[in-house]
C-alpha cells in the first residue's frame, strides 16, 4: 500500500523558504531576487507513512508563531518575586497580628528576614498565589534555556541541558513547600498542638506533636515543635537556592557565546557580576544550612560559642564579614539579565510535518495524561492518610490529604506540576483549534484561561487555615464542564454530555454521602478524559534559536505562505541583514 500511494505524490519541487513563511529582514527580501539559487530548497514532497497518497490541505500551510526573549521574561521573574512580598508584606502588617517579641523566625535568627511575609495568615495565601506565578515563570525561563541549546542539534550539550534544566525545575517546585510548612498551627484545647509531619523530640525519639520542652529565644520561648519546624521551613528555601546557584553556573557557559561580541571592558563586568553573585549565593546558602544543623537557634551560639568544626566556623565567620545572609539571594533575582536582549527562542506550530522539524504532539493526550497524574497523586493520598474522612474543613474531603504531613510535602509540588503541566495541554489545545478552523475561538480561550486559574487557586488547599477554595474548585468543575462540551460540540455532544452528567452526579454523591468509593470513583472517571473528547490533529512543532538581538519580530504571529492572515497584526522587521538560524 505504501508503494502503491508512492505513484501518486508530486515529484520534488523547488520550493523557496519564503513560500513556508520564513520571515527575512526587508533589505534581504529586496535582494532575494539577485540571490535565488541561494534562497531556494529542493524538497522532495514525502509525508510521513500514515498520510502517503494524501494531499496537503491549504489550512495546512497555517502556522503560529510565538517568540520569548531571554530578558523580558527574566524581567517577569523579578518582578513577580518583588511584588509579591510587597503585597504579601502590606497584608502582614496590616490585617494579621504580627509583632516583633512573637514572630518565631526572629526569634530564631535575631533579624528581620524577608521569610515573615510569608508565613502569617491570611497573607500567606496571597504570598502562595503570587509565588505559584513566580514558579511557572522561572520553570518558563529555564525551559527557553533548554530549548535554545536543544535547537543546536547537539546530542552531548542538549543531555546536559536537560539534566540541569531538570533538577532546577524540581527545586522551584520543592519551593511550594516553604508554604506547606506552617509556623502557627490553630492551637487546639485540651489536646497537645499538631504541626508538621515528622518532628525531633529531645530525647531522639520521632513525633508528630509539640514536645513541651521549651528553649529561650530572644523576646519569648520556642518549643523544640517550633524549632524544627523553623528548620524545616528554611530547608527548603536551601534547597532552592542551591539549585538556582547550579543554574548560575550553567548559565556562565552560555555567557562565553555572548561575551565574544563585546568589549574587553564589558567582559571584565560581566566576569565580575558573575563572580559576585557566585559568591553571594553560594556563602548565603552554605551559612543558612550551617545554621539549621545546628538544631538551636541562631541567637543562642552565634560567636558565643566555639564550634566543633572548622569549616562551619569558617563560612559563619566569611558570612558575617561579608553580610551575605542580608544581601546573597538578590543575585538569584538579577543574574539571568546577562543574557543578550537579542538572545530567546521562536516555536513554530503547524499541521503539517515537514522535514527538518521537531515532532509532534496530540494535545489530548497531554490532558489526558495531566488528569491521570492528578487522580493518582489524590487516590494515593487517601491511603497515605487516614484522617481525610473527618475533615470538614473542605468540600471535597479527599483534597484534605494535600494538607497532612509528611504526605504533603510530596503532593503540594507535584500537583503544582501537574497543573502546569494541564495549563501547557490548554495551551497546545487552543493553538490546535486555531490551526484546524483557521480562526481563534475566543470562548475557548476563556475557558481555557478561566480553568487554569481556577486550578491554580485550589492549589491553596494546601494552607492548613483555608476555608475559601471550595469556590476555586467548583469553578474548576464548571470550566472543565464547558471544556469538555465544546471540544465535543462537533463529533461527540451526546457522549460529552454523558460524561459531564455523570461526572456531576459522582461528585454530587461523594460530597452528599462522604463515601469513599464515590470519591474514588470520581478520580476514575478524570481519566476517561481521552476516550470521550474527539482527537484532533496532530500539532507538529518547530524550535529554532534567536541569535541577533536586531532582529526584531512580534512575541505572537499567525503566518500563511509567508502572509499575515485575517488583518491580523504584521511583524516589524528590522532593515539590518541579520537573520536568526533557521531550524536545521
Amino acid at each position: 500500500q505504501w508503494l502503491r500511494g508512492f505513484a501518486d505524490l508530486p515529484r520534488p519541487q523547488a520550493l523557496s523558504l519564503k513560500s513556508f513563511g520564513l520571515r527575512f529582514p526587508a533589505r534581504i527580501a529586496r535582494a532575494s531576487d539577485r540571490r535565488t539559487c541561494a534562497a531556494m530548497v529542493t524538497m522532495g514532497a514525502m509525508p510521513p507513512l500514515g498520510d502517503v497518497g494524501k494531499t496537503t490541505d491549504d489550512d495546512d500551510t497555517d502556522r503560529v508563531e510565538f517568540t520569548l526573549r531571554f530578558v523580558p521574561v527574566a524581567r517577569a521573574y523579578s518582578v513577580a518575586f518583588f511584588a509579591t512580598v510587597c503585597v504579601s508584606g502590606l497584608v502582614t502588617f496590616t490585617a494579621t497580628g504580627w509583632s516583633w517579641g512573637a514572630d518565631k523566625i526572629i526569634m530564631y535568627y535575631g533579624f528581620l528576614n524577608p521569610c515573615i511575609v510569608f508565613d502569617h495568615y491570611p497573607a500567606k495565601a496571597v504570598a502562595m498565589t503570587g509565588m505559584c506565578f513566580f514558579i511557572l515563570i522561572g520553570i518558563l525561563y529555564s525551559a527557553m534555556v533548554f530549548v535554545s541549546v536543544y535547537s543546536r542539534r547537539e546530542f552531548s550539550a542538549t543531555a546536559w541541558a536537560g539534566i540541569v534544566v531538570w533538577t532546577v525545575t524540581l527545586a522551584h517546585l520543592a519551593f511550594v513547600n516553604v508554604f506547606v510548612t506552617n509556623l502557627y498551627p490553630l492551637a487546639e484545647a485540651a489536646t497537645p498542638r499538631r504541626l508538621h509531619g515528622v518532628h525531633r523530640m529531645t530525647n531522639g525519639t520521632i513525633s508528630l506533636y509539640e514536645d513541651p520542652f521549651e528553649v529561650v529565644g530572644v523576646n519569648g520561648t520556642m518549643s523544640r515543635a517550633d524549632i524544627s519546624i523553623v528548620e524545616l521551613h528554611t530547608a527548603f528555601y536551601v534547597v532552592w537556592l542551591l539549585g538556582e546557584l547550579w543554574f548560575l553556573t550553567y548559565c556562565a557557559q552560555m555567557w562565553k557565546e555572548v561575551s565574544q561580541k563585546l568589549s574587553c571592558l564589558s567582559q571584565l563586568g560581566h566576569i565580575g557580576v558573575a563572580a559576585v553573585a557566585f559568591y553571594g549565593m553560594a556563602m548565603h546558602a552554605a551559612a543558612m544550612l550551617v545554621i539549621i544543623l545546628q538544631n538551636r537557634p541562631k541567637v543562642e551560639w552565634y560567636f558565643q560559642e566555639e564550634m566543633q568544626s572548622s569549616v562551619q566556623w569558617a563560612i559563619i565567620w566569611l558570612d558575617a564579614k561579608t553580610g551575605t545572609s542580608a544581601w546573597g539571594w538578590i543575585p538569584v533575582m538579577f543574574y539571568r539579565w546577562v543574557f543578550s536582549t537579542g538572545s530567546g527562542v521562536r516555536v513554530s506550530m503547524s499541521l503539517a510535518r515537514r522535514t527538518g522539524d521537531d515532532g509532534g504532539v496530540l494535545p489530548e493526550w497531554w490532558l489526558g495524561r495531566a488528569l491521570q497524574t492528578a487522580a493518582f497523586v489524590l487516590g494515593i493520598g487517601g491511603a497515605f492518610v487516614g484522617t481525610w474522612e473527618q475533615d470538614t474543613t473542605t468540600v471535597f474531603r479527599l483534597a484534605s490529604a494535600l494538607r497532612s504531613k509528611p504526605f504533603a510535602y510530596f503532593g503540594a509540588p507535584v500537583l503544582l506540576a501537574v497543573f502546569i503541566c494541564f495549563g501547557l495541554g490548554l495551551f497546545l489545545t487552543c493553538v490546535q483549534q486555531r490551526l484546524m478552523h483557521r480562526r481563534l475561538n475566543w470562548k475557548l480561550v476563556v475557558t481555557a484561561m478561566s480553568l487554569f486559574f481556577a486550578l491554580l487557586g485550589c492549589m491553596m488547599v494546601v494552607l492548613e487555615r483555608e476555608r475559601f477554595t471550595y469556590m476555586f474548585f467548583f469553578g474548576a468543575v464548571i470550566g472543565f464542564t464547558a471544556w469538555v462540551l465544546q471540544l465535543c460540540a462537533e463529533k461527540n455532544l451526546c457522549g460529552g454530555l454523558v460524561y459531564c452528567a455523570s461526572g456531576g452526579l459522582l461528585l454530587a454523591l461523594a460530597i452528599v454521602t462522604n463515601f469513599w468509593l464515590f470519591y474514588y470513583l470520581f478520580l476514575a472517571w478524570l481519566c476517561f478524559y481521552n476516550p470521550v473528547v474527539p482527537d484532533g490533529r496532530w500539532v507538529y512543532i518547530t524550535i529554532s534559536e534567536i541569535l541577533e538581538e536586531n532582529e526584531q519580530y512580534l512575541p505572537i504571529s499567525v503566518v500563511s505562505g509567508g502572509k499575515e492572515l485575517d488583518g491580523l497584526v504584521k511583524p516589524y522587521l528590522s532593515s539590518n541583514e541579520q537573520f536568526t538560524r533557521p531550524p536545521t
